[in-house]
């Protein structure tokens, strides 16, 4: 890899250095510090490691060079569904990869497969279609994620898109009637449409759209459509309904933890500002400084740094949180 980022920016000067283009110098020192970035980073992450190369531009001028080194072929800009965040990755000329997209922790994996490939190829052909240029990208939960779950999750932590079985409602006798009347029991499984701001849930059962708030989601236990082995049909599995850490208020995180938004509470007004900020259920954020005797909190969110005061902050609860 060394070699090769030694290549591009040896193409990059030849191409480059003798035509005159304003600024080379710290164009050519934003490419290195580009470089040095492996995987998908935000102009945020670049920012950062640019500052870190002792190189000080603002922040419209290395939007203006990412914008540049794309059209000039050495970079990508991608943007996957999770969170619409603008990202940019090395692009490696003769290189083809596609991508996983974890939706819980927003890990990112790189993945290629010939006979994938050649399928491609040869479903164009089928249609007559001239294939120019291709990608995919495929979105659900990386291993990770997958082992902290345990067999059974309540609904409200199933993700967009998942299709998952009702095996126990952890409800009173009038709220399990409720249910049923709603046509959600036990045995029957559910599809995971959306989940809106205030912890709402989207799901569909059969032809049917239903929503659910957040509190009558958490009631409902949900196992995915892939039945582990060792569980049975009867809405206990056999065995007692896993421990789920509790989530915790931004305020309570130590500056370098982050983890994944679970719910934001206070009232409308507040949640949408707050939504609008890029703070949703789901979404990563890490706290880059917190002081007990500061009136706001530093963190970061989909690449953007915000200060929040510790009124807004308390309203934002975090569960999975990670050094």
């Amino acid at each position: 890899m060394p070699d090769r980022h030694q290549q591009e920016k040896e193409q990059f000067r030849r191409l480059f250095g003798w035509r005159g283009l304003d600024r080379f110098e710290e164009r050519f020192q934003i490419l290195e510090s580009f470089l040095k970035l492996e995987g998908h980073v935000s102009l945020a992450q670049i920012a950062d490691q640019v500052r870190q190369d002792g190189l000080r531009v603002d922040n419209e001028f290395l939007l203006q060079c990412m914008e540049q080194l794309c059209r000039l072929g050495f970079a990508s800009q991608v943007v996957f569904d999770r969170d619409e965040t603008i990202l940019y990755e090395h692009r490696q000329l003769g290189v083809h990869h596609d991508h996983m997209i974890c939706t819980k922790c927003g890990a990112i994996i790189e993945f290629k497969d010939d006979d994938l490939e050649d399928l491609q190829k040869k479903m164009a052909a089928k249609y007559g279609f001239f294939m120019l240029q291709h990608k995919m990208e495929i979105y659900g939960l990386c291993e990770q994620c997958m082992a902290q779950r345990g067999h059974l999750i309540p609904l409200s932590r199933a993700r967009i898109g998942e299709k998952v079985e009702i095996v126990n409602v952890a409800a009173g006798r009038k709220m399990q009637m409720r249910f049923a009347s709603m046509g959600l029991r036990t045995g029957i499984f559910v599809e995971i449409i959306s989940s809106a701001i205030g912890g709402q849930i989207v799901i569909a059962s059969d032809c049917n759209r239903l929503i659910l708030c957040a509190g009558m989601a958490s009631k409902i236990w949900v196992r995915p459509e892939k039945r582990p082995e060792g569980i049975s049909n009867d809405g206990t599995g056999g065995e007692s309904l896993p421990f789920f850490n509790e989530s915790l208020p931004i305020t309570r995180m130590a500056p370098g933890k982050q983890g994944s938004i679970a719910r934001v509470n206070g009232g409308h007004f507040s949640r949408r500002r707050l939504g609008k900020m890029g703070f949703h259920q789901g979404v990563i954020v890490r706290v880059i400084n917190s002081s007990p005797s500061s009136d706001s909190i530093e963190v970061m969110v989909r690449g953007h740094r915000f200060f929040l005061s510790k009124k807004d902050a308390s309203k934002i609860f975090v569960e999975n949180i990670t050094p």
